[in-house]
């Protein structure tokens, strides 16, 4: 899709893949230079979406099955009571630090901060991709006009609010 892909790698939790899948913008991890989806999130992602990766050819997507634990992310884990699907995510992070990890899910984000991993969510992505000029800003509203009933993403109002005046300010919208 994308002719001038970013250099940008991730790694990606279910949360961003299925909201994306939603709002039918999956395409949007095809500007990533590398897409990198544990299987069990890819498994997590087809449970909810079983049809998510089947219209879209994302050329950069590898799934993987291995993916270390050390005593020192098991602990950030329990602490954090994160998922397997973040627990394997996390884990392959730890391995590629300079990759952002994609996720929406607020305890993987804190245990990212305890990483010192670089984290966005859906609602990044989205905004990401008016830098990129993938879509143009008046797409990117109409999506975040119609977030909430098109997506299973929780996200608070008064976020979601500030996205929207952001970008109808910098746009003149």
């Amino acid at each position: 899709m994308v002719m001038n892909r970013s250099k940008t790698s991730v790694v990606c939790d279910a949360g961003p893949i299925i909201h994306l899948d939603e709002l039918g913008c999956i395409y949007l991890l095809d500007d990533f230079e590398k897409v990198l989806v544990p299987n069990v999130v890819h498994n997590e992602v087809l449970y909810h979406r079983p049809h998510a990766f089947e219209d879209t050819i994302i050329q950069n997507l590898e799934f993987l099955n291995n993916f270390p634990e050390d005593e020192y992310l098991s602990s950030i884990f329990r602490i954090f009571s994160l998922d397997a699907g973040e627990k394997a995510a996390l884990a392959v992070l730890s391995n590629n630090p300079d990759f952002i990890f994609l996720t929406d899910d607020a305890a993987a984000r804190l245990a990212s901060s305890k990483l010192d991993v670089k984290v966005h969510g859906t609602l990044g992505i989205l905004i990401r991709s008016i830098r990129r000029e993938i879509m143009p800003p008046d797409k990117v509203l109409e999506i975040l006009y119609t977030l909430r009933t098109n997506s299973t993403l929780h996200i608070k109002p008064s976020l979601l609010q500030k996205a929207i005046d952001r970008i109808r300010y910098e746009f003149c919208l």
